[in-house]
């Protein structure tokens, strides 16, 4: 490689890792990370009086995907917490929790390796599994990540999953005004944004294809006290009343009597 070429190669690094350095500090700042927790105040109450609906007994082994700020609401129930997820000491993905989490056992295993069954960590079966706005992070088919989990439960557990709703109604409209709903790719892996958001009908069919059962599903508007752009003031004023519009859905699952028949 000659000078001119190595000229270019370094400039090209260096503005890369200038924008990745500003997407890092936007995405992953102190700032973002208190308007993130203050945004989803409600989203963790929720989830919290989900859990205690289907798991009432407070000594229950708890497994939290992702330590983050709802671990803390989890463990003000729960006296048996632990969360899954990246190292969270080396994970820079931001949005981190501001209590201590230091008592909170924690098993590092990285979901993008869900599809090497050899690999799962056995760390015994939980009678609650949390997994609550991740599945739309990861780049790899969400079966993987549903059958990992599946395997964690106990003959009795259930598994508590939320994530945004694909066709949410500022969705559609932003859509309509020719402008794209979904967030572009991110430069910082550590954070990488949602990769792919599901449908109502494609989670209920991707649990059920894993051998998962429903036992509940439904859709939230967890931000609609918070102020947004006129495309979601103006869906939240027109199509509040239906719920399948509305930015956030939940799913309770069990695991299913039989297996499910391969097809």
């Amino acid at each position: 490689m000659d000078r001119e070429d190595m000229s270019v190669y370094r400039q090209a690094e260096e503005t890369l890792s200038r924008m990745v350095e500003a997407e890092r500090v936007v995405t992953c700042g102190e700032e973002s990370r208190r308007s993130y927790l203050s945004m989803h105040q409600a989203r963790f109450a929720e989830i919290k009086r989900l859990c205690r609906t289907y798991v009432v007994d407070p000594s229950a082994r708890v497994l939290d995907i992702g330590r983050s700020e709802l671990t803390a609401y989890l463990a003000g129930f729960y006296g048996n917490v632990h969360t899954l997820g990246l190292d969270p000491v080396a994970d820079d993905g931001g949005h981190r929790e501001m209590k201590a989490m230091d008592a909170v056992p924690h098993i590092t295993f990285d979901l993008l390796q869900s599809d090497r069954v050899s690999q799962w960590p056995d760390r015994g079966r939980f009678d609650l599994i949390v997994f609550s706005e991740v599945i739309e992070h990861l780049a790899i088919a969400p079966e993987y990540v549903l059958a990992f989990l599946q395997a964690l439960l106990t003959e009795k557990g259930v598994l508590v999953c939320t994530t945004p709703n694909a066709a949410e109604i500022a969705k559609r409209l932003r859509m309509l005004a020719g402008r794209n709903p979904y967030e572009r790719l991110r430069l910082y892996a550590f954070n990488p944004g949602h990769v792919r958001e599901y449908t109502g009908a494609e989670l209920r069919a991707i649990a059920e294809s894993v051998g998962l059962r429903r036992l509940f599903h439904g859709y939230f508007d967890w931000h609609r006290h918070q102020n947004g752009g006129s495309v979601r003031n103006l869906a939240a004023r027109a199509l509040r009343t239906y719920p399948a519009f509305r930015p956030f859905q939940a799913i309770v699952l069990a695991r299913a009597a039989t297996p499910p028949v391969p097809r």
